[in-house]
């Protein structure tokens, strides 16, 4: 793997995910720097992965999904109060930097200029919801828009492009922080959801029903419970020890499920902790990082799932094949091939 880029990542004050003060990337801080993601713990192996400042900016800019956040009563009023460390885009020295990562286009209106003053830094762009296709305007003048649905170009060809790039991952960091212990099955909230309302994976579920499902639906190994702020809209409203909780109960998990049609970060994550990941052919992303034997079709019922855990149960040797088609796929995707599309892109932009 190439050297890694200075890296700095950037966010807007109210944007939900990621740690809500700005900082300087220093080594050891692994573990504290998890107790900063409160509900989703997106990005945060990314952070790891380029032990990337990161920077904390005025929001000036919005998207569908922010927009959908902000009509949530308190949160506006939440994510000002618990947000520190804001500064101006404008007060950032880029030139400290190889690379840029913003969480969106929000530095859109300003990126020509940016560009133009920095011209040996590296701007790229990650979509914050993939859905929120209108934002590409915004980024239309970035050097690069990191795809990681991967419906762009598989290498770096020229500047700009969008280029496919699978969130990065660091696997030897999460299990050096919470073991390989495994001996249980983590079914995500979407398939849990999925299975109560009989194939809806938009489901709101209550704790009340989520309890109710696991007491009527028993598995072949003990499952883990799901939080209430995995429950929640938007997962708005965690606390300082959701991170730490989320990859625990992934590094504690020998089966991940994860059936319902979505994009799959939460494969990754769970492949990360080193979870064999049981998913669904219906998500592309599933049907690349999981070995044939794992991925289920057509109306997935529990039974399904649970008959498959069976056959990896009796089957010791089919169990290390699937897991080692997974680490491979994670180790070539998500750990050599950024850095190394990246260093390119930067050669290109420094040529």
């Amino acid at each position: 793997m190439e050297n890694k880029l200075k890296t700095l990542f950037l966010k807007q004050s109210l944007d939900l995910l990621g740690p809500r003060t700005s900082f300087s990337y220093e080594s050891g801080i692994e573990k504290d720097l998890l107790k900063l993601f409160k509900g989703k713990a997106s990005l945060y192996e990314l952070l790891v992965y380029f032990e990337a400042d990161y920077a904390i900016i005025e929001t000036q800019t919005t998207s569908p999904w922010l927009e959908s956040l902000k009509s949530q009563p308190g949160y506006v009023d939440t994510m000002n109060s618990s947000t520190s460390n804001v500064i101006k885009h404008n007060e950032i020295d880029f030139s400290k930097y190889d690379l840029v990562i913003t969480h969106d286009p929000i530095l859109g209106p300003w990126i020509e200029t940016y560009k133009k003053l920095y011209p040996r830094t590296l701007f790229a762009y990650i979509l914050a919801e993939h859905s929120s296709w209108q934002m590409h305007e915004l980024g239309f003048s970035y050097d690069l828009y990191l795809d990681h649905t991967l419906q762009s170009g598989n290498n770096v060809v020229r500047l700009p492009q969008a280029l496919n790039m699978l969130f990065p991952r660091v696997p030897n960091t999460i299990r050096q922080m919470f073991g390989q212990q495994k001996a249980s099955i983590f079914a995500d909230y979407r398939s849990v959801g999925h299975f109560i309302s009989g194939g809806n994976n938009n489901v709101a579920l209550t704790p009340v029903e989520v309890e109710q499902f696991f007491n009527e639906n028993k598995f072949s190994l003990p499952t883990i419970k799901l939080s209430e702020t995995s429950l929640r809209p938007f997962m708005f409203g965690g606390s300082d020890d959701n991170g730490v909780n989320y990859y625990s109960k992934l590094a504690h998990s020998k089966y991940f499920v994860t059936i319902a049609n979505r994009v799959g970060q939460a494969a990754f994550d769970a492949a990360s902790a080193g979870s064999l990941v049981i998913g669904t052919s219906k998500s592309a992303l599933h049907s690349k990082l999981c070995h044939p034997d794992a991925l289920l079709s057509g109306t997935i019922t529990v039974e399904d799932v649970d008959n498959k855990i069976k056959e990896f149960e009796n089957s010791q040797s089919m169990y290390e094949n699937a897991l080692n088609y997974q680490e491979n796929y994670l180790s070539l995707n998500c750990i050599t091939k950024p850095i190394n599309d990246l260093n390119k892109a930067w050669k290109i932009k420094t040529s």
